[in-house]
């Protein structure tokens, strides 16, 4: 009877992993190799933003010549 309780809880146990690991987001940022069209780092045709939006993130910016996708997260710190 003890064994049958914990197999139950193992079972269980690997129940829940695997549907946390199917709820995984991606990366909170990442710089990617799309430049930006302004040398000076401003994505003023929001190029950056739009790129980063088509491969699936919430959004991007410049960093320099290069853009950095971000993920919106509402992850609040007690």
């Amino acid at each position: 009877m003890a064994s049958n309780k914990v197999a139950f809880f193992l079972v269980l146990c690997l129940c829940v992993l695997s549907i946390a690991e199917c709820g995984r987001q991606p990366p909170i940022s990442r710089e990617i190799n799309y430049k930006c069209p302004d040398p000076n780092g401003v994505d003023r045709e929001e190029s950056c933003f739009d790129y980063c939006r088509s491969e699936g993130y919430s959004g991007g910016s410049c960093e320099g010549h290069m853009c950095k996708c971000y993920v919106e997260t509402n992850i609040s710190l007690i």
